[in-house]
């Protein structure tokens, strides 16, 4: 008998690995071939010994808030998602499309876990061609902010406004940064002062720079 995590490498990895992404840890995938980005395929685990695929992008620039600090995240072992796409978030109970129980438990779980595989892969894909800059992260959030959500929207994951905020720097639009800047740093503690955030705003603006030139 395989572990959840054998199979989930079974299904999934052949998929991913032939796009580009290299598996970090257990059920998780990184692809590092895009400027200051990263993206994250990642089978993440649910209550009642199920599983449900999501996936995103993690931007280079931006730190990630972990224990009350900022910490930088730039490497494949360390992305994390600035912005995250669940299909839970959307549909609010777990759609059958993206999730699965232990494939060892029935008789079809092996044969429903390639199919979740198959339909989730060409799902995140979509996602991940259409991104490749801040600009396109910026529209991503943008669309996403319209968007109407039955369980987690934008505004409940940590790393949104900061995400959003630096990405418009670096898309060379500052003054429509600062609110969504503000508005992580109050809701967090974080002071517009912190030496990290400094540098990350340095660095998004030597992004915009250098890509007016």
């Amino acid at each position: 008998m395989t572990s959840v995590d054998e199979q989930c490498a079974l299904h999934f990895s052949p998929l991913l690995l032939d796009m580009g992404f290299a598996g970090v840890r257990a059920r998780r995938w990184v692809r590092s071939t895009k400027p200051a980005l990263r993206e994250i395929f990642e089978i993440q685990s649910l209550k009642g010994e199920r599983f449900s695929a999501r996936w995103g992008f993690s931007l280079d620039f931006v730190p990630v808030r972990r224990g009350g600090k900022l910490r930088w995240k730039k490497t494949a072992a360390s992305a994390d998602f600035d912005l995250c796409i669940d299909p839970i978030d959307e549909a609010g109970s777990v759609p059958d499309w993206c999730s699965f129980g232990d494939p060892s438990a029935t008789r079809r779980g092996a044969a429903n876990l390639a199919r979740v595989a198959t339909e989730t892969v060409a799902a995140a894909r979509k996602d991940f061609d259409a991104v490749s800059s801040p600009q396109d992260i910026v529209r991503l959030f943008e669309r996403r902010s319209t968007m109407r959500f039955a369980r987690f929207g934008p505004d409940s994951y940590v790393q949104t406004h900061l995400a959003w905020g630096l990405s418009l720097i670096a898309a060379g639009r500052p003054a429509d940064a600062e609110p969504h800047i503000g508005r992580f740093c109050e809701a967090f503690g974080v002071a517009r002062a912190d030496p990290l955030l400094v540098k990350a705003t340095a660095m998004a603006e030597a992004m915009a720079s250098g890509a007016a030139a």
